[in-house]
């Protein structure tokens, strides 16, 4: 009887901390690629995610969003959620954005678009405690000739507590070409003069204002261009 207790609980130790189980970082990095870019070759390309996009002048901005908690094993002998683990979220929530925002360029380009990260910064500021649930979502905040930067945000479910906060410089690229990132909108569909404008007056305030170290500048910037 002992013997059966401690194998369910063992069991559901396990399950409850599923995203550090072999495999699973690669489940649930590769779900996105798999559905946005893989799957509409066989289904279609005029997809929902696109003409949500297209019809949206925002669109662009639109975040990716989703709600998940520090399973044991992401934590470390301070109690809290590991710096390292945040790494591992951001490439899964960073990953889906740039699917759904890009999903016309990889669907439509005759070539192998890809989108490599070429620096990330993130500060610390509150700890995420063992089974607390939290938020994670990315969206662009800004571009230039050649740097796509993405800002994420870790907050509390209930409260939105920020507990963290990154921002990710992409760059787009077709094989060793580098592509524009105003370039890779206009073939989306999703570029037009106001998120340009937008766009700069965030760039002045991630270079110039906050130097990408002063996150004290960045957070109070509001994301209110809905989920996608």
């Amino acid at each position: 009887m002992l013997a059966t207790v401690c194998k369910y609980l063992v069991g559901l130790f396990l399950l409850s901390s599923y995203k550090s189980l072999p495999g699973a970082y690669f489940v649930r990095f590769y779900y996105s690629p798999i559905k946005y870019a893989l799957l509409p070759v066989f289904t279609g390309y005029d997809t929902k995610n696109i003409k949500t996009l297209q019809n949206d002048k925002f669109g662009v901005f639109r975040a990716n969003k989703y709600t998940t908690y520090a399973s044991p094993f992401e934590c470390d002998f301070y109690f809290h959620k590991s710096n390292s683990t945040y790494f591992a979220e951001l490439d899964v929530n960073r990953g889906g954005l740039m699917c759904k925002i890009f999903q016309k360029l990889f669907l439509t380009s005759k070539h192998y678009p890809f989108i490599p990260v070429a620096n990330v910064f993130m500060n610390f500021l509150k700890e995420i405690k063992p089974f607390e649930k939290y938020d994670i979502s990315s969206h662009i905040f800004c571009w230039d000739q050649k740097w796509l930067y993405i800002m994420s945000r870790f907050t509390r479910t209930n409260d939105k507590t920020l507990f963290s906060i990154a921002i990710t410089k992409y760059v787009l690229k077709d094989g060793r070409k580098t592509i524009n990132p105003r370039d890779a909108m206009k073939a989306c569909g999703i570029y037009n003069e106001e998120v340009e404008k937008i766009s700069q007056e965030n760039l002045v305030l991630l270079t110039e204002k906050s130097g990408f170290h002063d996150t004290a500048v960045l957070e109070s910037v509001e994301h209110n261009y809905g989920d996608i």
